[in-house]
């Protein structure tokens, strides 16, 4: 090969040169004019500017107006009402069947009227929905209606059947009313039960539920079911898990039903574990002073009151040492708890 024509083409060709320069041919360089991107626009000077300054901040202002406007409308719009008393956001969907509302057959979703009731047959149910507040699946068989809904309350009353509530409305804003005692919402999803003869069992299965009736007060965490009975209001609440004998002696100390010789009460603090801490710190509001001091005794086993907390300030009734003793279960602090339940 002759380094002369390979480096400058000067010398004589070489073959194998030759040949590659035919077979690489067209992927030798080609010179061509650089090409440059045209000219950007040049900024508009500041009287063009100016001149678009007022017609940009009528459109910015109206579009303020615009969004502001959509977001603070009413959930309910009076002027779109068909003639029926409205009490809220909530609407009514059927599930299954047709239920009825105010006597009417409930076909698709349609907005609650003030005091029409919702029922379901045997064969029917139904989903009661409000955006702010959650939904409430009314089941079979059942009997309920919206009595109030506003700013800061919603409140059902269930007459007879089974709702299950999932709400996320904030703590003690939505209330169920039933023949025996009412439910506090506390941030949760439980479901409700209420029997032709007014008694019902409330069970929990996220977060907790306040019930009450006329000062008596249960406060039933996840994993626990509350009974009430007209004219005794909601009774002692347990946890699910709880052994039979525990459950059976419960429900005759609520019920009045007790031994002569006092073995209900026994039977009950010596099922108790540490987890029915619960149930035993109800009690003192629900025995005599006398059965007061077994109840704490067995409790204190099961669960040690914290420092300063002495028999006394509990069998007093002091409800400070009560709070601070409930406040060591691990079920939440119990100020908290009454600060909603009082609202």
């Amino acid at each position: 090969m002759i380094d002369d024509y390979l480096w400058n083409r000067s010398g004589a060709p070489d073959p194998d040169v030759v040949r590659l320069e035919r077979v690489l041919g067209d992927l030798r360089h080609r010179a061509r004019p650089l090409a440059l991107p045209p000219p950007k626009r040049q900024p508009r000077s500041p009287e063009a500017w100016r001149r678009y300054a007022v017609p940009l901040a009528l459109a910015a202002t109206v579009a303020l107006m615009v969004a502001g406007t959509w977001q603070w409308r009413p959930a309910t719009d009076p002027s779109r009402s068909s003639g029926a008393a409205q009490v809220g956001p909530w609407t009514v969907a059927p599930v299954r069947g047709t239920p009825t509302l105010a006597l009417a057959p409930v076909n698709r979703e349609a907005p609650v009227p003030a005091d029409g009731w919702l029922e379901t047959d045997a064969s029917s149910s139904a989903r009661l929905s409000a955006g702010e507040v959650g939904h409430v699946d009314v089941g079979p068989g059942s009997r309920v209606r919206v009595v109030t809904a506003g700013p800061g309350e919603h409140r059902l009353a269930l007459a007879r059947g089974r709702l299950d509530a999932f709400i996320w409305a904030s703590p003690g804003q939505f209330f169920v009313e039933t023949p025996s005692a009412v439910a506090v919402d506390l941030g949760c999803a439980y479901t409700l039960e209420v029997d032709p003869d007014g008694a019902g069992r409330l069970r929990v299965t996220v977060g907790w539920v306040g019930f009450e009736l006329d000062g008596r007060e249960s406060l039933v965490p996840a994993g626990a079911v509350c009974a009430t009975k007209p004219g005794r209001g909601p009774g002692t609440p347990h946890f699910e898990d709880a052994t039979p004998h525990f459950i059976e002696g419960l429900a005759a100390l609520d019920a009045g039903t007790l031994a002569a010789d006092g073995s209900t009460l026994e039977q009950v603090l010596a099922e108790a574990r540490p987890r029915d801490a619960l149930s035993l710190w109800h009690l003192f509001s629900r025995v005599d002073s006398a059965d007061a001091g077994r109840v704490y005794d067995r409790l204190a086993v099961i669960a040690p009151p914290p420092v300063g907390i002495t028999r006394a300030r509990v069998l007093a009734g002091d409800r400070d040492a009560l709070d601070a003793w409930w406040d060591t279960f691990g079920l939440g602090e119990a100020s908290y708890f009454r600060m909603w339940m009082n609202r």
